[in-house]
């Protein structure tokens, strides 16, 4: 039928996009991605369009209205030398800290519901990193993220991809850079359990990234694994 073969091209295309999607993370973070992490990404790819081939998702898009979605966070943190590319920044048990502290805050706010299963959000962000230097930094980040768990009707958890553009008010030795602007990522998992209302709790990596030399020589940035909370309004 008409109907089902123009739902079958935008399922493809909506896989297409997210394969293409991935590969752009990869171009930017400038530290690759790590195995591990490519097999979730296409695992989550793969299951969103299973359920769109399945009909099991709503047909269409919905913009945020402006007055909701809005959340302000914060969180700190301590930077360690284990990479994104390797996979070990994702790995408490191996961390090596550096001298490298942050505090860290941001204003999140949700614009399009991609059928409930995923989201696009943008934040905008201001830390102070101290230890061995001490200096701003404010990025501008957009993230996509993915809503549904089997584990949610217990407790209540989103994980976060972004990619956007971070600024320091120093050149650090921590990124191995010598610039002020480079790319910026977020690796986040929240959670929000019933009974806090409002309130969340996030872990995330908060990470620079020369991008494969467009921001300086190859190979700078940094991994910073940092916990924070995080109160949603306008909901």
């Amino acid at each position: 039928m008409p109907g089902n073969n123009n739902h079958h091209r935008k399922t493809s295309l909506i896989i297409r996009q997210g394969f293409a999607i991935m590969y752009k993370i990869e171009q930017v973070s400038g530290a690759g991605i790590s195995s591990s992490f490519r097999a979730l990404g296409t695992g989550l790819i793969l299951a969103l369009g299973t359920s769109l081939s399945s009909g099991a998702l709503a047909d269409g898009v919905s913009v945020t209205p402006w007055e909701q979605g809005w959340a302000l966070g914060g969180h700190a943190g301590q930077a360690v030398h284990e990479t994104v590319k390797s996979g070990e920044a994702f790995n408490p048990f191996v961390w090596d800290f550096q001298n490298y502290y942050i505090v860290s805050s941001g204003l999140q706010k949700e614009l399009v519901d991609f059928w409930g299963y995923s989201k696009l959000y943008t934040e905008a962000n201001v830390s102070y990193i101290f230890g061995d230097e001490h200096y701003f930094e404010t990025f501008l980040t957009p993230s996509i993220s993915w809503e549904p768990f089997p584990w949610d009707h217990v407790l209540d958890t989103t994980a976060y991809l972004g990619v956007g553009i971070s600024y320091t008010s120093e050149t650090s030795r921590l990124d191995h850079s010598g610039e002020h602007l480079m790319a910026s990522m977020i690796f986040e998992l929240e959670v929000q359990p019933e009974s806090w209302g409002a309130w969340s709790l996030y872990g995330r990596i908060h990470h620079r990234s020369s991008a494969y030399g467009t921001f300086g020589d190859d190979g700078g940035g940094s991994n910073i694994p940092s916990l924070g909370v995080r109160y949603h309004f306008g909901q």
